[in-house]
């Protein structure tokens, strides 16, 4: 009964007849010309007769643990009455509970009973389920959300009846036996507070508090707290499952992400990340990341500065869009990456960290030179196609004109070369196209410009040549090549090489013209026979015979 000593507004505990068996000092202090604790007070003794026959008669039909409220008049023994708020309920015992919880005349009341009212109104309105136990693990008291959540049937509610509303909250839990365990342990232990998580059959999910109460040394009871989480629960999961979503996306990903925090900190390397780097996240100082995960300029040569690198640069705040750089692995292979990033902020302004994307563009810049390459090059000899020779040979005669040097073009074309792909295979000829490219590679200087111009057609542009005998000597020698090097493999096929040759800027000073008169040229050549070099004349045209050497295979 301490608690009931303790209450914050003026309270009586009544007898079966309704005579004062007890009250609080607040009482007393109310009501200062009487003396309750003595016994044998009626309450018709501070209040109309028919006004306490009424509140009995409520109460009774209330039966236990109903409430009465009512607004009453009281007296203290002075001719002014006091009209008070009252509550009244009966306890277990038989008794009844009655408590002034305001006064709404002169406010002479004690702050304790608007101080009661409020809390009263706080414990029955509560979001949480609250059920008082005594010292025995009795129940003494329970709100209306306490029965809601436990869905208490009105006929226990009525009767008050212990074990049928323990039993109505065991048969709707997953593991009543756990719930059991923790209601012994902490009767048998009254000090200790406890918290936790239990599971409903129906999936719901209650929060758990308990703590004791106590005065001094003295144990009063114990307040059971619980808090349907349902709803927060369901979130939480739903919370897992995106941050899970979230980080399997990251982790898959073909981009890399790299993050940092509001202190510049590293806190995300995805595995895309740890792939190019070749490691996982280290926390290394600012300073240091350059060095350490080894990070260049997009030559792949100069190191990045502190203030250059792109997850810097973005926590600085500035731009970071399609940032070119270079990171070398620990294996040593290096990856260009193309790099997108941004400082993140929260809905306040505030800075939360900068994250930074790495695209790889190491296998897109090998396709694009590699295109660029076919786009310049022959595909199957690897040597300069038209278009690059063209250009070549454009810048070539600039430079001469300018050195007044001469230029010769030489246009190559190899006789029978059909009879090979015939007799042997396109394949085979294929591979003698490629065989004389590497022999024509090795026997040039490295300033002579080397093109395959289509077929068995091929055309060679020599800078800085003395004059028309040298480029046809050039020219006498590359026929002795073919003879040497490649026909003795193919001797049935007559196979040889028909030279015409154009000088610049005898023959032209533009690169379609200097080509256009070595093709006619070559025409000449195969039509005095084959095997043999012609040289494009001014004005006439006349032929430059292998002199000293047999028609037909080129050699002394």
């Amino acid at each position: 009964m301490e608690l009931f000593q303790h209450l914050p507004c003026p309270a009586f505990i009544l007898e079966q007849d309704f005579s004062i068996a007890r009250a609080n000092d607040a009482a007393s202090q109310l009501f200062n010309k009487y003396t309750f604790n003595d016994g044998n007070i009626a309450l018709s003794s501070i209040c109309p007769r028919e006004t306490t026959d009424a509140l009995r008669a409520a109460v009774f039909r209330a039966k236990e643990g109903g409430r009465v409220k009512r607004t009453i008049t009281m007296f203290n023994r002075d001719p002014n009455p006091i009209t008070v708020g009252v509550c009244l309920r009966m306890l277990p015992d038989r008794t009844t509970l009655l408590l002034l919880t305001e006064h709404d005349r002169d406010k002479s009341c004690s702050p304790g009973c608007r101080k009661l009212r409020i809390l009263e109104e706080q414990y029955q309105n509560n979001p949480a389920g609250i059920l008082l136990v005594n010292d025995r693990m009795e129940m003494i008291s329970y709100n209306r959300r306490f029965l809601d959540m436990w869905n208490i049937p009105k006929h226990i509610q009525q009767s008050r009846d212990e074990n049928e509303s323990l039993q109505t909250v065991l048969d709707q839990l997953e593991d009543p036996e756990n719930f059991l365990a923790q209601v012994h342990e902490l009767y048998k232990n009254p000090k200790q507070s406890s918290t936790d998580e239990i599971r409903l059959k129906d999936g719901s999910v209650f929060y758990r508090h308990s703590f004791p109460v106590y005065s001094g040394e003295v144990y009063h009871g114990r307040v059971w707290y619980f808090l349907d989480i349902t709803s927060l629960k369901a979130a939480q999961r739903r919370i897992v499952r995106q941050q899970k979503f979230q980080r399997a996306i990251l982790e898959h990903i073909q981009d890399g992400i790299v993050a940092c925090n509001a202190r510049g900190q590293l806190i995300m390397f995805n595995r895309a990340s740890r792939e190019i780097h070749g490691c996982d996240l280290t926390q290394v100082p600012q300073e240091e990341w350059s060095n350490f995960y080894q990070l260049f300029h997009a030559d792949g040569e100069t190191p990045l500065t502190t203030d250059e690198i792109p997850l810097v640069r973005a926590f600085q705040g500035r731009d970071v869009h399609n940032q070119e750089m270079v990171v070398q692995s620990r294996n040593g292979d290096k990856r260009e990456l193309r790099v997108n990033g941004q400082a993140m902020y929260d809905n306040d302004g505030r800075k939360l960290g900068a994250v930074v994307s790495l695209h790889d563009i190491t296998d897109l810049n090998k396709a694009r030179k590699k295109l660029h390459h076919l786009a310049y090059h022959d595909d199957l000899t690897g040597l300069a196609n038209r278009r690059l020779f063209h250009d070549l040979l454009k810048q070539e005669l600039s430079r001469s004109g300018r050195n007044r040097e001469r230029t010769a073009v030489l246009f190559l074309d190899l006789d029978n070369f059909k009879q090979i792909n015939d007799r042997y295979s396109h394949q085979a000829g294929d591979e003698l196209l490629v065989e004389l490219a590497t022999s024509l590679r090795h026997r040039l200087r490295e300033s002579d410009i080397l093109c395959r111009w289509g077929g068995d057609e091929f055309v060679i542009a020599l800078p800085v040549i003395a004059d028309s005998a040298m480029a046809c000597r050039v020219a006498q020698k590359i026929c002795r090549v073919v003879q040497d090097d490649i026909a003795d493999q193919y001797k049935v096929c007559g196979l040889s090489m028909s030279i015409g040759v154009a000088l610049y800027p005898d023959n032209g000073t533009s690169p379609d013209k200097l080509i256009r008169q070595a093709d006619m040229a070559m025409y000449l050549a195969k039509q005095k026979g084959k095997n043999r070099v012609c040289l494009a004349p001014r004005e006439s045209s006349p032929e430059i015979p292998l002199i000293g050497y047999c028609r037909t295979c080129a050699r002394p």
